[in-house]
C-alpha cells in the first residue's frame, strides 16, 4: 500500500505531466475541448487540421512564449489603392497565432511568415509587436486575383476615381438665342402692325 508521501509524489508527477501535455496555440484539434478544458481557447476548424487559438484577443492577452495577437481582415480590400487606415474594417477578427522563427517551428501545412508588412497576402495586422513579427499561418500559394494596380480580375477598377467630363452649357446659350429670336418675332410683328395701320390711313 502506498504511503502518504508516495501518493503526494505520484500526484505531483501526474500534475506535471498534465501541464507538460497541455495543448499550445497552433496545435491541431477537432473540438475546442481539445485545446483547453477550461474553455479559454477554441478550435478554429476552418484551418487545415484545426488550429488551437484564442478568439478576439487584445494586446498582451495571448499565452506568453507561444503566441501573439494578430488581426486578420483589417483592410476592406486587398487592393493597395483601397487601403483605408482611418476607419476600421467590419470584417476584422483577432486571433492568437503561434509564434515561430522558421518553418520547422510550425506544423505540416503551415509556414512561418512575416506579418509586419503593411500589405501582406493575409491582410494581417500585428496587435502584439513585442513578441516578434512572425507566426505560423496557412501559406498562400495561388496568385492574387487582381494586380497590384487594382486592374482586372474580379474587382476591376473599384477604387479608381476620376472626375466626370464637364457638362455642356446648353441651357444658358439656348435661352439667349431663343430670346433673340423671340425679340425678332416681336419686332416683326410690330412692323407688320405699323404697315397695316399705314395702309388703313392711306385708304382713308
Amino acid at each position: 500500500m502506498l504511503r502518504l508521501s508516495e501518493k503526494l509524489w505520484l500526484l505531483c508527477a501526474l500534475m506535471a505531466l498534465a501541464a507538460g501535455c497541455k495543448p499550445k496555440v497552433g496545435d491541431d484539434c477537432r473540438l475546442s475541448t481539445d485545446c483547453s478544458a477550461a474553455a479559454d481557447r477554441l478550435c478554429d476548424i476552418t484551418a487545415p487540421g484545426g488550429y488551437c487559438t484564442v478568439y478576439n484577443c487584445e494586446p498582451n492577452t495571448c499565452p506568453v512564449d507561444e503566441s501573439l495577437c494578430v488581426e486578420f481582415g483589417g483592410q476592406r480590400s486587398p487592393v493597395s489603392k483601397c487601403l483605408d487606415k482611418q476607419s476600421p474594417s467590419p470584417y476584422a477578427r483577432a486571433f492568437c497565432m503561434a509564434t515561430c522563427d522558421t518553418d520547422s517551428d510550425c506544423r505540416a501545412g503551415y509556414s512561418c511568415e512575416d506579418l509586419s508588412k503593411d500589405t501582406n497576402p493575409w491582410a494581417a495586422v500585428l496587435i502584439d509587436r513585442d513578441r516578434g513579427h512572425r507566426a505560423c499561418v496557412v501559406p498562400i500559394s495561388k496568385e492574387s486575383l487582381i494586380s497590384e494596380s487594382g486592374e482586372g480580375g474580379a474587382f476591376g477598377d473599384v477604387c479608381r476615381s476620376e472626375l466626370p467630363p464637364p457638362r455642356p452649357r446648353d441651357g444658358s446659350g439656348g435661352s439667349a438665342s431663343g430670346g433673340n429670336a423671340s425679340g425678332g418675332n416681336a419686332s416683326g410683328g410690330g412692323n407688320a402692325e405699323a404697315g397695316a395701320a399705314g395702309q388703313s390711313g392711306a385708304g382713308g
